[in-house]
């Protein structure tokens, strides 16, 4: 008896950093009701299951981030001072201080906390905050969704509550620096797709093309933006788990005028780029006569589109010394004038904890506009998150399923996989991946193409159009 007793003391006693490491993390998931078991078939997602990608996330990924980000702010200090003015110095103090606490809030697993500085979306946000569970309010309890969305949030409200640095975008440089290096590859792009015209083939390349493109996130590297990406989409077909492509183009060929499609951007840079072509070529090739960009209204999950980066690329393209950049960029800005393309105004909901089956409730004006169109095509993994609830469906689900009741219009996802959340796979297609490589899920490596249709009726269609017939550049 008194040898386990001398045993147990001595584990405890012990200066072995990987034991000590060991007991801490033990500690904290018994405090916090870490559940060792992975997530039940149709259960929320959350960092309170230890055998998931949102326990990593909070747990790792998340405070790296914010250290990563703090650092940047002290390194590039000169040069925000000379974009925002001397009271920046002593803003970015208070900022960087502020950004330390959350990070200690995110390892403490802290409750969340209502924001205090008025924007156009604190009463929302407060609303939402306030709704959630008890049991729902700390980082590894709430749904990843939820918490996921709330970091970003906050991160934005502090910058928010400095004069100096409220319209500082602090993911500016990287998502621009990432832009330049894939000049070449964007004249290239241009070049192979000049002069292609109006068929299914044509239209699904560039789909997937859009799709693959979201490759170029900041979060994902290996693979990202590859320089020869529009030569291989053929081969990337492989690693399409699920691909509705024709089934998207069947729904746009016979649907009635006016045809409006909307694309819920991702990324800002190159996979901007592959939307705005992919939009060039549903304008020119008579698919639809309006194509509408929704956009995020702050800085969002590092690499994600503002309103800022749209027009910034579109100067980037106008002043490039490529002609095919400079020639692209003139006629996105003739398509805009003509209003064939419209960047969508401002709208919260897509930085809001809200997954897209509450968007009827909470955000019915935006619902309304949505179903105007005939086809909204969701971009990445972030927005297929949104449309699933972070929910754990089974994989054989159909994806139209999992909307719970979102349909305002054919719902279409173009997604490069990141997370541990999918759905409408054919049967046992994640065990044999995950039997392969049990990370698979967050490589990049695979990708979906999937479609809920919903047929207009007549009554659905608003204003009288005229659609093109041929693209010809």
């Amino acid at each position: 008896m008194q040898s386990q007793h001398s045993s147990r003391t001595d584990v405890t006693n012990t200066t072995n950093p990987t034991i000590l490491e060991q007991l801490k993390e033990q500690r904290f998931n018994e405090k916090n009701l870490i559940i060792y078991n992975p997530p039940g078939v149709n259960e929320e997602l959350s960092a309170r299951f230890l055998r998931s990608l949102a326990f990593a996330t909070f747990k790792r990924r998340s405070p790296a981030f914010l250290r990563d980000l703090i650092t940047f702010l002290q390194d590039r200090e000169p040069e925000i001072i000379e974009l925002c003015g001397d009271y920046a110095h002593f803003d970015l103090k208070r900022t960087i201080w502020s950004l330390e606490l959350l990070r200690e809030e995110i390892i403490n697993n802290k409750e969340f906390q209502i924001f205090r500085v008025k924007a156009p979306d604190t009463d929302s946000w407060n609303t939402f905050l306030k709704g959630l569970g008890e049991d729902r309010r700390q980082w590894f309890s709430a749904v990843w969704l939820h918490a996921d969305c709330y970091l970003y949030r906050r991160i934005w409200s502090i910058f928010q509550r400095s004069e100096s640095l409220a319209n500082y975008d602090y993911f500016r440089d990287q998502k621009t620096s990432a832009v330049t290096n894939v000049a070449p590859l964007m004249r290239d792009i241009l070049v192979s797709t000049k002069g292609i015209s109006r068929s299914e083939e044509d239209f699904q390349y560039l789909l997937k093309l859009s799709a693959w493109a979201n490759h170029g996130d900041l979060n994902i590297t290996r693979r990202g933006a590859h320089d020869k990406i529009y030569k291989q989409i053929a081969k990337y077909d492989l690693d399409l788990l699920a691909d509705q492509s024709s089934d998207i183009w069947k729904d746009l060929t016979e649907a009635s005028d006016p045809v409006y499609v909307d694309i819920v951007c991702d990324n800002a840079g190159f996979e901007l780029f592959a939307d705005l072509l992919l939009g060039e070529y549903i304008i020119e090739s008579g698919l639809a006569s309006r194509v509408r960009f929704h956009v995020k209204a702050i800085p969002w999950f590092i690499s994600d589109c503002t309103q800022r980066d749209f027009h910034w690329l579109l100067k980037f393209f106008r002043k490039h010394e490529f002609q095919e950049l400079n020639y692209f960029g003139k006629r996105i800005r003739s398509y805009i004038r003509d209003r064939a393309f419209i960047l969508c105004d401002k709208s919260y909901f897509w930085t809001s904890g809200h997954d897209c089956s509450q968007m009827k409730r909470v955000q019915p004006c935006l619902y309304v506009y949505i179903s105007q169109a005939a086809l909204v095509i969701f971009k990445g993994d972030l927005n297929y998150r949104k449309l699933l609830g972070d929910i754990n469906y089974k994989p054989i689900t159909q994806f139209s399923d999992c909307l719970r009741g979102f349909q305002p219009t054919s719902v279409c996802a173009l997604r490069v996989i990141k997370s541990d959340i999918y759905c409408g796979l054919p049967i046992c297609t994640v065990e044999k991946l995950s039997e392969q490589n049990p990370e698979w899920m967050i490589t990049g490596d695979k990708a979906v193409i999937q479609v809920a249709i919903k047929h207009r009726l007549s009554s659905d269609i608003i204003v009288p159009s005229t659609r093109n017939a041929i693209w010809s550049r």
